[in-house]
């Protein structure tokens, strides 16, 4: 087997070498050696005994662990007054007194004047004021309605009138009321009527209305004296309960017949 292989490459070789060369000779090329490059970094000079004794000499501390060091103190500033070069004051916390409080005003004794004992001093008491209520002046009451006798009437409007005056006498003036304008409907001329709702308004506090009432009722009296003065006993209650004292007084004046 490796002769057979021997047998193979001869032949190879053999017919490599037979071959002529064909066409141009091959160039010649001339090549130029590269320059060296320059070293980047000059050797280190030799140390010699002068350039060893120029040399800062170097200093050795001992080891220490740092658990084992005291810890660092705080520099405090000295106060203004202090000049340059005087020790600095290690900071102490301020102890702050507190301070009585202050007694209240009645209670703080007033300092007597000199040359004067103190009087001596006993319990003091709350002074109460006590609002002032307005006084109200009451009302003054209406004068008494003197007996005036019920003239004839038409039987609705005297049964009406019958019935207003119950109701006047038990308090009931807006029914009383009401009964004196439904026979007023039906006699309108009676200056009984009038005076009688003038005396109901009246009672009621309505002044105004009870002033017109009662003059309406004098127009219409004619010589009826009993009616004509309880109608200037009416005009003389408004007119009082006015202020006007003066017209009260004449309107009393008539009424007695003067």
């Amino acid at each position: 087997m490796r002769v057979f292989i021997i047998l193979i490459a001869a032949l190879v070789l053999g017919a490599c070498a037979s071959q002529p060369r064909q066409g141009d000779p091959a160039p010649v090329v001339r090549v130029t050696p590269r320059p060296e490059p320059a070293p980047v970094a000059q050797a280190a000079e030799p140390r010699t005994e002068q350039s060893v004794a120029a040399e800062p000499e170097a200093q050795v501390y001992a080891y220490r662990d740092p658990a084992q060091l005291p810890p660092p103190e705080t520099p405090v500033a000295p106060p203004a007054s202090a000049g340059p070069g005087a020790p600095a004051l290690v900071s102490e916390a301020p102890t702050v007194t507190p301070l009585p409080s202050p007694a209240p005003a009645e209670s703080r004794p007033s300092a007597p004047a000199p040359g004067i004992a103190p009087a001596p001093q006993g319990p003091r008491t709350a002074a109460v004021i006590t609002p002032q209520q307005p006084v109200v002046q009451p009302a003054p009451a209406p004068t008494p309605a003197p007996a005036v006798t019920e003239p004839d009437l038409p039987t609705a409007a005297a049964a009406l009138a019958r019935q207003a005056e119950r109701q006047r006498q038990s308090g009931d003036y807006a029914g009383a009321a009401a009964s004196l304008e439904r026979s007023l409907r039906i006699a309108p001329q009676q200056a009984y009527l009038w005076n009688r709702l003038a005396r109901v308004r009246l009672e009621q506090g309505q002044t105004g209305q009870a002033g017109n009432l009662a003059s309406r009722s004098n127009n219409l009296a004619g010589g009826d004296v009993a009616i004509r003065r309880d109608n200037w006993l009416i005009i003389a209650d408004v007119r009082r309960r006015a202020g006007d004292v003066a017209g009260a007084s004449e309107a009393e004046r008539r009424a007695s017949g003067g």
